[in-house]
């Protein structure tokens, strides 16, 4: 408004005064009318000058207003980085578990049939620390097994066991990575979820590097397994590397290679309980090789009668060892249990050679958890409502490959599942 006052002024003077000057001109003499003129113009300038000042003014105002504004948003961004996110503990708070309750029976040859119930609790709660920080608790039943957090009922009703399974931070670094550390959900990709290398109840310890550039994403690690007092830890540097691509509105495919490096396991008894589980051990128990393991894999996903329908691949190759060094399966699943009715079916065909991976974390389950092993897996399941399901695992392998005999191992499991959130 300021602004705009010298200009209004100046017009309305002179449109007053140029009339005025008309009227003065028919009664006064040529003199008189000029000098009157001569004033007009001085004002006239005068008011210009006024509103030059007053623009210049305005100018200088604004600019000020600019820098204060600039340190006010810098200000702001300081305080959204270096203070915790504006809400209660409450909101800053997330909470999921699920409930598994299974019937399995097993059959390995040349031992007695077993049944048994078994059930599986897992709780985890993730709290918001920052916006760029969190940090998630977990607690599972089961034992000291890393590959299972199953407990077996049936002990004359025994109170059952809950144990650390998760705790670990989160840290975004910026768009395109992040860090995690501690005990943490297992960060590598498992095709098709397939479980010839990690187990699926697997949480791994130590630190992770998640990336993601738009084009290519993946994880690096360098995990803890095994501390020694007296000699060399057992550790493991790695990393996977992935790209995915669209062929069709309704198709992809994801391809990917990733190495993995063991130190300090050959020449010691196989970690954990020193069971060697099909892996190549001297007539001490010591693990005769190392584990330096190349992966290729594979992911080709679509729709078919509007279900989800993919295609996956693994291939693994130990490279430290000179033979029975290869591991690979291939399967695919249809279908997605979700709500009330909907339903899935899979089936994947595995072959694993003594060596070819560190036996103590394959699956648990497929030929008792043992390499040197071959055979099928056969899954399918059945929404009875939103976060409640059944499922049904057969399990038809042997073990002992490269023996002279070979021993059969087939196995059933009928889940009852829940989930919260």
């Amino acid at each position: 408004m300021k602004k705009s006052l010298p200009l209004i002024f100046k017009i309305l003077l002179v449109s007053v005064l140029l009339p005025l000057s008309d009227v003065v001109s028919a009664a006064s003499s040529p003199e008189e009318i000029d000098l009157l003129r001569q004033q007009i113009e001085l004002l006239t300038k005068r008011l210009d000058k006024l509103e030059e000042e007053s623009k210049t003014q305005v100018k200088a105002q604004a600019q000020v207003k600019s820098v204060a504004a600039s340190t006010v948003v810098t200000r702001n961004v300081k305080k959204v980085v270096e203070t915790p996110a504006k809400k209660s503990m409450l909101d800053r708070l997330s909470f999921k578990a699920d409930f598994r309750d299974r019937f399995e029976l097993i059959d390995h040859q040349g031992r007695q049939q077993r049944e048994r119930n078994r059930v599986r609790l897992r709780a985890a709660l993730a709290m918001q620390v920052y916006d760029d920080l969190s940090f998630t608790l977990g607690l599972a039943t089961g034992t000291d097994d890393p590959v299972s957090t199953n407990q077996t009922l049936g002990s004359g009703f025994s109170s059952e066991d809950m144990r650390l399974n998760l705790a670990f931070f989160d840290y975004k670094i910026n768009d395109a990575l992040t860090l995690i550390g501690g005990k943490m959900n297992n960060p590598f990709y498992r095709p098709g979820k397939n479980s010839t290398f990690w187990d699926s109840d697997l949480n791994p310890e130590g630190f992770a590097f998640k990336f993601d550039n738009g084009f290519v994403h993946g994880s690096l690690v360098g995990f803890s397994v095994e501390e020694r007092k007296a000699s060399a830890d057992s550790l493991l540097l790695g990393g996977q590397i992935m790209h995915g691509f669209k062929l069709t509105k309704a198709s992809s495919v994801l391809i990917g290679a990733g190495y993995y490096d063991y130190s300090g396991l050959q020449g010691h008894a196989p970690i954990f309980d020193g069971k060697p589980r099909g892996n190549l051990v001297d007539n001490n128990g010591n693990l005769i090789n190392d584990f330096n393991i190349i992966e290729a894999l594979m992911e080709y996903k679509t729709q078919l009668m509007g279900k989800p329908l993919s295609f996956f691949g693994n291939y693994f190759q130990n490279i430290a060892a000179d033979n029975l060094n290869t591991a690979y399966t291939f399967g695919f699943k249809y279908g997605k249990v979700k709500a009330a009715g909907s339903w899935d079916i899979g089936l994947a065909y595995l072959d694993t050679e003594a060596d070819a991976v560190l036996a103590l974390f394959n699956d648990s389950d497929f030929a008792g958890g043992n390499t040197d092993a071959k055979g099928l897996s056969f899954k399918m399941g059945y929404g009875i409502r939103k976060n409640m399901a059944m499922s049904l695992t057969l399990i038809n392998s042997e073990f002992g490959q490269s023996q002279p005999t070979q021993t059969n191992y087939d196995r059933l499991q009928l889940d009852f599942k829940l989930k919260f959130k």
